[in-house]
């Protein structure tokens, strides 16, 4: 047939009635029209011979020949296919399903759907291959089987294709058809896969593989920071790329262009934020695209380190005088400085210690504090001039060099060219700073070796060395101007500033060497996206996170040990990637150039319709057009629904996958359809009216909103859904509640709202039948009313109460403190407060229902709620450390409230002034 097919092929031996239908319609002459003329009773009596009665027109008879044998047709599934011959070979379908393929997820499934589906087509068995491995063995079985499996399938956070070459071979490739689906960059897998014994290999690459960007490193600079990104198609032109650094609550805190030189690999996105914006940043990631390669993570590694200075109380008296007021002059915009004496520095072990020399000491905790991973910046003085101790890189001269003294110069020195092994290589020297005195290093090799800068005659001024796993920074001059200007020149900002990631090197060494399991907090996905770790996730040792990869047992994304968080990032070597090596022999095709086109819903469309006009016809011909025409019309209406009933109903099972797809590939909320389209209409718009404020006050962004059928529609992509239950609401059939058990069991959220919260003055505590009915079969767990310090009252706003059209009444979630396997997360969310009403916007952004201002600014409130849902859904319970939270609130509530005239914040909210904390917070 070349490129038309059927889906339903014995549809066809229908044909076979025709010659029957034929015959009928031959002998069955048309009905003969009435005519009433009284003259004819005068022959009532007169015998005549028998006649053959007139047979039914040529015409009208191919005619309706042809709408029968046209409605067979459109029976059996006809199918315009523009594709090269088929084969009866079996199918092999290898699908790419690591994160690469993500960006082109949609053009990967519609592509393995048509492969299928021409497969069950031809009745021909059918493999469907992973490339990060198969759940179960992978064998050959109908394709329908497969087509189920294709509408759970997404891509994974990682890249693991150890076991492909094992399956490919299981399969015995000999005299079978391999079609392999790929994001069109190399995984370092798919050119291993042994295909060549295959009897027909074709490959699909998408257009869009030459716009992929992959994070390589990120370092901080002087204004901000820098990210630096790799292509792995370098002739590929790349424009209008940008670079989001967003915050620990996915608030956009700053954005870079990305430009790529022509024939270039690499290019750097440069970000200047002040350092307050700059240490909140938690990930980068690549504008409007939706991949785990696309995102850099950043830790605690990353943002402002703790700097210890060493001061007494004299150092107060008079600021400009004080050593210690220099240093924290140059580092305050850099580092958070914390003063104090010796004990109350290492209570919170600073990255970085500074000790000028009017607080010289040798205490042994401060030798322990270098020995394990520390960094002391010394600046010398007289006190150090008179006497070395231990905690100096180099060896030093008794004494001093000044101006007139026996090791003197007659002038001021000025410093030498930074040299190309200092941490200050690079930096501008002024001709203006100069030094007048300075403590001399005994010269040597060593002294030579540990020199990080010197003065235009070759002394050094600065000199460091290791001491155990710590180091040991000295300045030969005072931390003030008293032997030497350069305290007051930008230079010994930039120096300092320079010293400041050796700092935090040290830091994490020391800290690595505390031990223990790094365990999964927040994982990535393939699209990029957080989720909570599932059981199969280990922890990782200390000893191996530097060198562990991202995998099944060890996704990337965030691990903590105590109160320390590390990030495994999705490609440790990104220089990996590259565009995928086809071998020769094999068919390039590009996703989308196959298309089906399914003609079954014009063919019964045309083929009803003409018999409908037939029968219309035949009742004109045969005078009963008075009598008959509204029957007429009845039948006409008929027609037309039978024709819109069947139409539909071909094309419902397409329209059910393409929503799964939709999706798998874009947050969509969805509610779950009742009897009322009212209702339904009102949820749907208050879905979509809360997915535009997740939009305008949040990083979230919501596609759409879906009607969802538990016994039909895939349920696993959505966070939650929404259901209204009335009072005569139904329980579920049983194929909807073994689906609603497993999107509970899975993860996922049902949101009851009855709706009933203002009748409860009425009905008081009685059950609520509609909700009795509906859960009766479903697995609810034991509930208990919204404690104070749920994970939902902070999930994004600070809330105690979640009005909807209605303002009082409880909510309801799972008893459970910790949800074992759900991350925290209620499976079930009870209410009765009308949320999507409250939530509901017409076009013009005006609320459609009424609500019945219990509270003051209750809709805000409202939609606070919505958006609190919605985070407490996707993240789960990663704000349930916030232990403090609430004794912060308070105690900034109660000066809040004093300033306004209240003892306590209690009598404050009495006064409905409560919003106002809680948003200052």
């Amino acid at each position: 047939m070349g490129g038309f097919t059927f889906l339903a092929p014995l549809a066809l031996l229908g044909l076979l009635s025709l010659p029957v239908i034929w015959w009928i319609l031959r002998i069955a002459p048309p009905t003969p029209k009435p005519q009433s003329f009284p003259p004819l009773q005068l022959f009532s009596e007169i015998e005549t011979d028998e006649e053959t009665p007139a047979k039914t027109p040529l015409w009208l008879l191919l005619f309706r020949i042809a709408m029968v044998a046209l409605i067979t047709f459109s029976l059996a599934g006809p199918i315009l296919k523009r594709t090269a011959v088929e084969t009866e070979n079996p199918l092999v379908l290898l699908v790419d399903n690591s994160w690469l393929s993500a960006p082109f997820w949609s053009e990967i499934l519609n592509e393995a759907e048509n492969q299928l589906k021409s497969a069950r087509r031809r009745n021909i068995e059918a493999a469907l291959v992973l490339s990060n491995g198969n759940a179960a063995p992978a064998k050959f079985a109908p394709a329908q089987e497969h087509l189920e499996h294709l509408k759970t399938l997404k891509p994974e956070g990682w890249i693991d294709n150890s076991t492909l070459t094992t399956t490919i071979n299981s399969l015995n490739l000999n005299g079978k058809d391999v079609v392999t689906l790929s994001s069109g960059l190399s995984s370092s897998a798919l050119s291993l896969a042994p295909l060549e014994e295959a009897a027909r290999q074709t490959i699909y690459t998408s257009v869009g593989a030459s716009n992929v960007a992959l994070p390589v490193k990120t370092q901080e600079t002087p204004n901000g920071f820098e990210t630096v990104w790799r292509r792995p198609i370098a002739n590929a032109s790349l424009t209008e790329l940008r670079v989001q650094a967003l915050g620990s609550d996915n608030s956009v805190l700053g954005r870079a262009d990305l430009q790529f030189a022509p024939g270039e690999k690499e290019a750097t996105a440069r970000f200047e934020l002040p350092s307050q914006l700059r240490n909140r940043v938690v990930q980068l990631r690549l504008e409007k695209s939706n991949s785990a390669g696309s995102v850099y993570l950043l830790d605690d590694a990353w943002g402002r380190p703790l700097i210890g200075l060493l001061s007494g109380a004299g150092d107060t008296s008079s600021p400009l005088l004080s050593e210690p007021f220099y240093a924290r002059t140059a580092l305050q915009p850099y580092a958070d400085i914390f003063d104090g004496d010796l004990d109350s520095l290492l209570s919170v072990n600073p990255a970085l210690i500074i000790m000028p020399d009017s607080q010289r000491t040798t205490d042994q905790k401060l030798i322990d504090y270098v020995e394990k991973g520390g960094v002391l910046v010394r600046f010398a003085g007289p006190k150090l001039a008179k006497r070395n101790d231990v905690l100096l890189p180099v060896e030093l001269r008794s004494g001093g060099r000044a101006i007139g003294g026996a090791l003197s110069w007659e002038t001021p020195q000025t410093l030498a060219p930074f040299e190309s092994n200092s941490p200050f290589f690079g930096l501008d020297i002024s001709e203006e700073i100069t030094v007048s005195r300075q403590v001399m290093a005994e010269p040597g090799i060593e002294t030579d070796t540990r020199s990080w800068a010197r003065l235009a005659d070759g002394s050094p001024i600065v000199t460091a060395s290791p001491k155990e796993d710590g180091l040991i920074v000295l300045f030969h001059v005072t931390a003030g101007p008293e032997w030497s200007n350069l305290a007051l020149s930008g230079l010994y900002v930039d120096m300092l500033r320079r010293i400041l990631p050796l700092a935090k090197t040290r830091s994490r060494q020391v800290e690595e060497n505390n031990g223990g399991e790094w365990v999964a907090i927040r994982v990535l996905n393939g699209f990029g996206q957080f989720d909570s770790p599932d059981a199969k996730v280990r922890t990782i040792a200390d000893e191996d996170f530097n060198d562990t990869h991202a995998s099944s047992k060890t996704p990337a994304g965030f691990y903590i040990q105590g109160t320390r968080q590390k990030a495994l990032q999705t490609l440790s070597n990104p220089s990996e990637i590259k565009a995928l090596e086809i071998p020769s022999g094999m068919t390039v095709k590009r996703y989308g150039g196959t298309k089906l086109q399914s003609l079954a819903g014009l063919g019964l469309a045309i083929g009803l319709i003409g018999l409908a006009l037939d029968a219309l016809f035949a009742l004109i011909m045969s005078g009963r057009k008075p009598r008959l025409w509204p029957q007429a019309n009845r039948a006409i209406s008929l027609a037309i629904g039978i024709v819109c009933t069947i139409t539909f109903a071909v094309d419902s099972q397409a329209q059910n996958e393409n929503k799964a797809l939709e999706a798998a590939t874009g947050l969509h909320f969805a509610y779950i359809q009742t009897d009322n389209g009212r209702i339904d209409r009102l949820t749907e718009n208050g879905l979509e009216s809360l997915g535009k404020q997740l939009d305008v006050r949040t990083t979230i962004d919501v596609v759409g909103v879906h009607k969802v059928d538990p016994a039909i529609d895939e349920l696993s992509f959505y966070p939650f859904l929404y259901w209204v239950i009335s009072r005569d609401a139904q329980a579920p059939s049983e194929e909807a509640l073994t689906a609603l058990n497993a999107y509970m069991a899975s993860g996922g959220t049902i949101v009851f709202d009855t709706r009933d919260a203002a009748d409860r003055a009425v009905t008081g505590n009685s059950p609520h039948p509609g909700l009795t009915r509906v859960t009766g079969a479903l697995d609810i767990p034991r509930l208990k009313t919204v404690p104070s310090d749920h994970v939902l009252t902070k999930a994004f706003y600070l809330l105690q109460s979640f009005p909807g059209r209605w303002a009082n009444g409880q909510v309801w979630v799972d008893a459970a403190s910790n949800a074992a396997g759900r991350d925290g997360v209620s499976p079930v969310i009870i209410g009765g407060h009308d949320w999507a009403a409250a939530w509901a916007l017409d076009d013009e952004n005006r609320p459609i229902i009424d609500t019945d201002e219990s509270l003051p600014r209750q809709r805000e409130f409202a939609a606070r709620f919505g958006v609190n849902l919605a985070m407490y859904t996707l993240a789960g319970n990663y704000k349930a450390d916030q232990v403090h939270t609430a004794e912060l609130v308070e105690r900034l509530g109660n000066e809040r409230a004093r300033d306004a005239g209240f003892d306590t914040l209690d009598e404050a909210e009495e006064d409905t002034t409560r919003e106002e904390v809680t948003e200052d917070e």
